[in-house]
């Protein structure tokens, strides 16, 4: 998950780990790490390392943008889609305009590398 600069600084204040430890970096984009044991997000409460493990985030009060919209996607056209990653796609609803833009201005913050 692509995080903005801001976003990595609030998580870093709130759980008091160095950005360091748990971004990388994507082509410059900061970029949430998955734990190495369990291969989920490093803030997925879980012990379990199977693909479609349940668990709870430990940051849901301040998860970044991209968390929070997830799993709308942009496909190649710039439209919010579903991502036919997600194992529970068929539980949401098919995403809005309003979607599109926000994900479109959250692309354009991680390039800009706000």
């Amino acid at each position: 998950m692509p995080l903005t600069r801001s976003e990595a600084a609030r998580l870093s204040r709130r759980t008091g780990m160095k950005v360091e430890d748990f971004t990388w970096s994507n082509k410059g984009v900061l970029t949430l790490m998955n734990n190495d044991l369990t291969k989920a997000c490093m803030f997925l409460l879980t012990d379990s390392a199977e693909k479609f493990a349940e668990g709870i985030c430990s940051v849901y009060d301040i998860r970044p943008k991209g968390c929070q919209i997830y799993p709308a996607v942009l496909n190649s056209e710039d439209q919010a889609i579903i991502d036919d990653g997600c194992p529970y796609g068929s539980d949401f609803e098919t995403p809005t305009e309003e979607d599109s833009i926000t994900l479109l201005n959250l692309e354009e913050r991680l390039i800009r590398g706000e």
